[in-house]
């Protein structure tokens, strides 16, 4: 058997300096690579001491970290996108490894840190306060302020975007970060670490800890934690929004969804059906905005479906480092059972599997007992059914009728997530009218699941609250403090 790689948490140095009884160690965890089902790395879940010694080291790092300048902030975040730039090839194959997501999409997030870093990097500099006249000479002006500590706790599906999307806003405005990835997958999260203390992040300013929600409720209970973000599903994050509730710490939470992507009969056939692969199938299904309700007009129905499964039984499964290869596995074993789960459900409710949905092993011989699945093709859903109201979290794409424009808006705005949603139409009115009327946090017109750095990132109703990303970032990792500068005398009724 060969020699399995342990993964340490990354704590302040003088964090491990101050702990006794080092012996003594956490619930041991096996990360198992999902293409085959094996053992690849362990790690032992971080002990209460070693989160409560990095909690005093990141709230002492804080302080001193927040008196630099922006422009000394910014440029050591430069300095590490240049870093994560020249280790593309490294990320982009243990993002793989941990996800089993397929090289071309990881390495593309890559990229995709590159410019948060990038982006982060510029507005830290250029964000500010306002200055304001006043009566009588006076003035007034805001200044903006960072948090304090911060906690960041990521997902399996994106583990490297997670930990930027959330670290690099944290420490570009000043804020220190403790961040819990996902147990699942936090080798790149611990790989960002080495990377900012290299770039020249103060020991402390960033740290990470390892192991599954228990880790994540003593972060998030602390009473030193000034902000969590939150990415996973809405049943965890309610939970992690009542704990912070009672410490009156600021959140920012996503939280999934079950997003509408509604087809129009004027839209162009061939990249709807682009856009509806890559909406249910693009990161083997796992993605929290997916447009996973796919709304067809009526008069293009029949036209749609067979272009869909004539390009879905074209997609190439297989072992996702190799560049050639469109869909891996699903990330671990529970979430393979949870989607074959939903399939069966589906078809007793009465939906018609009109393909996929099977687990695959005509495979390579050392990949027969990895996660792979078809992806599964619905057709006559109902809005009633459960695959069509729940998040599956993987290739499970529901077809939908419909006849009228106000049908289907009411009909796409009929669930209790709205993260995100898709509308098709050669009409570009009608694009913008319809998701005008959509109660969702993100839209596309003619595209989907595009998330440039620019535009804020979040949803409504369950699915989440706050905004990453943009200008919003400003606003999520600071706070407002107003300032009145009196150039009179003081006014006053009393007598003197």
């Amino acid at each position: 058997m060969a020699t399995l790689n342990e993964l340490k948490p990354f704590i302040a140095k003088s964090a491990k300096d101050c702990l006794v009884g080092g012996s003594r160690k956490g619930r041991k965890i096996t990360l198992i690579n999902p293409s085959n089902a094996k053992p690849q790395n362990f790690y032992h879940a971080t002990l209460s001491s070693e989160i409560q010694h990095a909690i005093e080291c990141a709230k002492q790092a804080q302080a001193s970290w927040a008196s630099k300048s922006p422009a000394y902030r910014a440029s050591i975040l430069r300095t590490a996108a240049t870093i994560v730039s020249q280790n593309k090839d490294l990320l982009s194959e243990m993002e793989t490894a941990d996800t089993g997501r397929v090289i071309r999409e990881t390495t593309y997030d890559v990229d995709e840190g590159v410019e948060c870093l990038n982006y982060y990097a510029g507005l830290a500099n250029a964000s500010g306060g306002e200055i304001y006249k006043l009566p009588g000479s006076s003035l007034g002006y805001t200044l903006r302020e960072p948090l304090g500590l911060t906690v960041g706790i990521g997902t399996w599906n994106y583990p490297l975007q997670g930990a930027l999307w959330k670290s690099v806003p944290s420490l570009a405005f000043g804020n220190s970060m403790i961040f819990k990835p996902s147990e699942y997958t936090p080798s790149t999260a611990l790989w960002l670490a080495e990377c900012y203390a290299e770039a020249g992040i103060p020991d402390g300013v960033f740290q990470v800890v390892l192991g599954d929600g228990q880790v994540g409720e003593e972060l998030v209970s602390s009473d030193f934690v000034s902000k969590i973000s939150f990415t996973g599903s809405a049943e965890v994050g309610k939970r992690v929004y009542e704990t912070a509730a009672r410490g009156m710490k600021k959140v920012t939470m996503e939280l999934g969804g079950k997003s509408p992507l509604i087809i129009f009969d004027d839209a162009d056939l061939e990249n709807a059906v682009t856009a509806s692969m890559l909406a249910n199938f693009y990161s083997n299904g796992q993605v929290c905005s997916n447009g996973t309700r796919v709304f067809v007009h009526e008069s293009i129905m029949d036209g749609f479906v067979e272009r869909l499964v004539e390009r879905t039984q074209k997609l190439r499964i297989g072992d996702p480092r190799h560049k050639n290869i469109d869909l891996g596995p699903m990330a671990h074993e529970g979430q393979l059972e949870k989607v074959l789960r939903y399939v069966d459900i589906g078809v007793k409710e009465g939906a018609s599997l009109l393909y996929g949905g099977k687990r695959v092993h005509d495979l390579p011989v050392e990949l027969r007992d990895g996660y792979f699945v078809t992806p599964a093709i619905f057709t006559n859903c109902t809005d009633n059914m459960t695959i069509c109201k729940e998040e599956v979290f993987g290739m499970l794409m529901c077809i939908l009728s419909f006849s009228s424009e106000e049908e289907v808006i009411s009909r796409a705005n009929n669930t209790h997530f709205g993260l995100a949603a898709g509308v098709f139409t050669r009409d570009i009115q009608r694009g913008h009218r319809v998701v005008d009327k959509l109660q969702v946090g993100v839209t596309w017109i003619n595209n989907y699941n595009l998330a440039p750095m620019n535009l804020p990132w979040g949803g409504s109703k369950y699915s989440g609250i706050g905004r990453e990303n943009g200008t919003a970032g400003v606003e999520s990792w600071t706070q407002s403090k107003s300032v009145y500068v009196e150039m009179g005398c003081v006014e006053c009724d009393y007598p003197t």
